[in-house]
């Protein structure tokens, strides 16, 4: 947990905080895209999370990626933007409530150049017509998207 996230969640607990996020939806050069099982709840998702302060939404999406699969990846172009609350509000394994607002980026997978920083157990490339199961929910209709090969709504 980031110093900033970690300031909130002192003052206000397990409240909902509505959160300014970045992702990406990496590709290698078949065409698959780059998921992570989370430790948390063992779901599979995309690479990426919370904007922390003095940071871009496209250096937060390459940070998170790197960090969380070890992967440095290029950003290519904007997916869309997803904020539903139907959706994309999640609570976390100890009680933590957050509501995304997430800048979604398309992106190239570059190199493989660290293990990663624990928040996944595994990490794997995927057909997007063979996903696998359980998908981390916030991450579905991104995916969904992804798969089209269409962009995405810019406002979902």
């Amino acid at each position: 947990m980031d110093a900033y996230l970690k300031f909130l969640r002192e003052r206000l607990g397990h409240a909902l905080i509505v959160a300014p996020a970045a992702g990406v939806v990496a590709r290698n050069a078949s065409g698959q895209i780059l998921l992570q099982r989370r430790v948390d709840d063992g779901s599979w998702g995309l690479p990426g999370g919370w904007v922390s302060p003095g940071e871009s939404v496209a250096e937060a999406a390459v940070r998170e990626a790197r960090e969380e699969t070890g992967w440095v990846v290029r950003v290519t172009g904007l997916l869309g933007v997803y904020s539903n609350p139907g959706r994309h509000t999640h609570t976390y394994p100890n009680g933590d409530q957050a509501q995304f607002v997430a800048v979604v980026f398309n992106a190239e997978a570059v190199e493989h150049a660290s293990s990663g920083d624990g928040e996944a157990s595994e990490w794997r490339f995927f057909s997007p017509e063979a996903l696998p199961s359980p998908l981390f929910l916030p991450d579905v209709d991104i995916l969904q998207d992804a798969a089209s090969g269409k962009p995405g709504p810019f406002w979902r």
